[in-house]
Parts: C-alpha cells; structure tokens; sequence
C-alpha cells in the first residue's frame, strides 16, 4: 500500500480488532464491525495482499519466559563512520528486541531484554564490543506502563470516508 493510499473506515476497524485479537474468527470479527463473516474474511485478505497487515504473531510475556530486565541504550558511532550502518551486527545480539536508526545526538536506539542485571551487562559489552561503536548511554526500565499498544486508526491517522 503506498504511503499515500488511505484505508477505509471499515478496515481501519478491522485492523484495530485484530490489533487486540488477531486470532479472532471472522465471524466474530465481521459481527464486532457490522459485515458478515466472509466479508470481513475478504478485506483482511486484501489487507494482507496490500501489505497493512504483515503477519501474525503470539505476544509473549518477557518476565515468564525468564526475561525481566529491560533496557534502553542510545548508541553512538565512532567518528567518521556514521554512513557505516550497523544494523546487521545488531541484529546478530538476539537479546536486541528493537533496533532504530535515530536523529540526534546518538545514532542508533536499541531495546534490549536480558534475564538479571549481569545478564545485562553482558549484552551491553556485546553492544559496546561491536564494530563502529564509540559511546554507549543505557537507561534500565523501572516499570513500563504499557507496551505494544495498538495503532489508533482514525481520520487523523489516514481513513477516508466510506467503506
């Protein structure tokens, strides 16, 4: 879907349904937004061939499958090496959930999960030992008030009027 393309007022529901719940059955879902089963069957399926909706997945919760630290490190590349991207070698330190390539004093932003502080720490000599790596600044996440709140679609966030 290009980035100019709007969605319509019924796949914005749907996609906020599914955002709750993506295992829910079409049934369920046409009924929550006002269409039947196979209609709403229909638009997810255009949903998925546009590209809006890019896959499926189950939510874990990180503290029950033993990771109960997280954090945050802004990175910053050694100088003269800032068209150098390092976001392969991130990616390579699996406790990495989330790599961005940010503006602003620091290049990179990762969020990072470990299973105790020396666990952290660990990873964060990982982070620091990569290549092109000058500086490192971490925060360590107290508590969270929410996390993976879905996408709010509405006439704000690109929906057109109609179906």
């Amino acid at each position: 879907m290009a980035a100019s393309e709007r969605i319509s007022t019924n796949d914005a529901r749907i996609l906020e349904v599914l955002q709750r719940d993506g295992r829910r059955p079409y049934a369920d879902l046409g009924a929550d937004v006002g269409m039947s089963g196979p209609s709403a069957h229909e638009r997810v399926k255009k949903l998925e061939a546009k590209g809006v909706i890019t896959g499926y997945a189950a939510l874990v919760d990180p503290a029950a499958v033993g990771l109960g630290i997280v954090g945050f490190s802004w990175i910053t590349q050694a100088p003269g090496t800032a068209a150098t991207d390092l976001t392969d070698d991130f990616a390579a330190i699996p406790e990495i959930e989330e790599c961005y390539h940010i503006s602003g004093e620091a290049d990179y932003l990762l969020k990072i999960r470990a299973r105790d502080t020396a666990d952290f720490e660990r990873v964060l000599r990982l982070v620091q030992g990569t290549r092109h790596v000058f500086t490192t600044q971490t925060d360590i996440v107290l508590s969270s008030g929410f996390e993976r709140r879905p996408f709010r679609l509405s006439a704000e966030t690109g929906v057109r009027n109609g179906t």
